[in-house]
């Protein structure tokens, strides 16, 4: 992924949040669910008081209509858990990492797509928080912005936990490195 210099060590690896993991997978849940419960209801729901299972296993089959059943849970089976990977690979491999010389951010666009970039903490020019909403100040995490002199004007650390104790961190390291 990178090397270290020399007499580089590294301080902090941070990642997102893990309340942020739970808020990604919410809705892949829910949807999940539901479509569980709409495949198993849909064949026991009548428009009229005659027809209903009666009616669907008369016309279609008992046997088929359970090998649909199945094939359609398996299907939408499918579909969650390549969602749920999606969302877990991304944020297990989005990382930024704070050494005593420079702050490295990886971060994973696609299954196969890396970016990695760094800043050497004498080239930090301001370290801003930002923290909004109601979640994010009682569960203690926000964004974290660096603003650089060089090719990369901004790093931003989304989503990490504790981000002041961070900024307190940077700002002691980049006064070391720069006197």
């Amino acid at each position: 992924m990178f090397k270290l210099r020399e007499k580089e060590k590294i301080l902090l690896v941070l990642q997102r949040h893990p309340l942020i993991l739970k808020i990604k997978v919410f809705p892949f849940a829910l949807v999940f669910i539901g479509s569980l419960v709409f495949v198993f209801i849909l064949p026991f729901l009548s428009i009229h008081e005659s027809e209903g299972v009666a009616f669907i296993f008369e016309h279609v089959g008992e046997f088929n209509v359970l090998l649909y059943l199945f094939f359609l849970c398996f299907f939408i089976l499918f579909l969650f858990w390549q969602c749920i990977f999606v969302v877990m690979f991304s944020y297990f491999f989005d990382c930024w990492i704070i050494t005593n010389q420079r702050t490295i951010h990886t971060e994973l666009h696609g299954l196969f797509n890396r970016y990695v970039s760094s800043v050497y903490h004498d080239r930090i020019q301001d370290i801003s928080v930002d923290v909004k909403g109601v979640l994010p100040t009682f569960f203690n995490y926000g964004n974290l912005q660096i603003q650089t002199a060089g090719k990369f004007r901004e790093f931003v650390f989304q989503d990490i936990p504790d981000p002041y104790k961070v900024k307190r961190m940077l700002t002691k390291i980049h006064r070391k490195r720069s006197s």
